[in-house]
Order: structure tokens, then sequence, then C-alpha cells
């Protein structure tokens, strides 16, 4: 299985980057003063333009803000991302091995 460990050490590198400046960007959107008392209610169908594009800090927040949710959530290949807990307020976007973003989903 060296080919499938090569091909995680890629992912890997390719994608963690990207993680780290898309949670960069989550954190600065923080909810201001101008936002108080504003709903944030994630519209999924606002987002779906963005499908079939990298997940890059940039389209990530342009899909977030056409959502208008407060937040993101990044959901890699064979991840399950727990349902437990629906936040109406999150924008979940999935993406495939290529960091390709594949759907868009609230919760």
């Amino acid at each position: 299985m060296p080919f499938q460990d090569s091909i995680r050490g890629e992912w890997s590198r390719l994608v963690l980057p990207v993680f780290v400046l898309v949670a960069s960007v989550a954190a600065c959107s923080a909810m201001g003063p101008a936002d108080a008392g504003v709903a944030h209610a994630c519209r999924q169908g606002n987002a779906d333009a963005w499908v079939g594009r990298a997940a890059s800090a940039d389209i990530v927040e342009q899909a977030r803000q056409a959502s208008g949710s407060r937040s993101v959530r990044l959901v890699m290949p064979e991840q399950s991302p727990h349902h437990g807990l629906a936040h109406i307020d999150r924008l979940n976007l999935y993406l495939d091995d290529r960091a390709l973003i594949t759907r868009t989903a609230c919760g």
C-alpha cells in the first residue's frame, strides 16, 4: 500500500494549508456590533454557485457570504460530519480529494 500512503501524504500537503486559510477567514468573520441581533440563517441554494470550484480561502468566504451564514465547515472526503447538533447559521462545503467543492448544505 505504499501508493495509498503516497496519495495520503499528497492530500495532507494540499488540504492542510487550505484548511488553515479557511479557518483563519472564519475566525476573522466573527459577529461585529453592526450584526448584533441579526439572524444569520444559512441559505444553501445561494452557495451552490461555488460547486466545482477549488476551496480557496477567497472562494469559501464568498460562498459563506452568499449563503448568509456565520461560519463554514469543510467536510473532507471519507469524513463523516457529526449530525447531532445542527447549526442553522453554518454552511457545510463538501470537498473531493482535489479540494474541489462537490456540494453544499446547511447545518
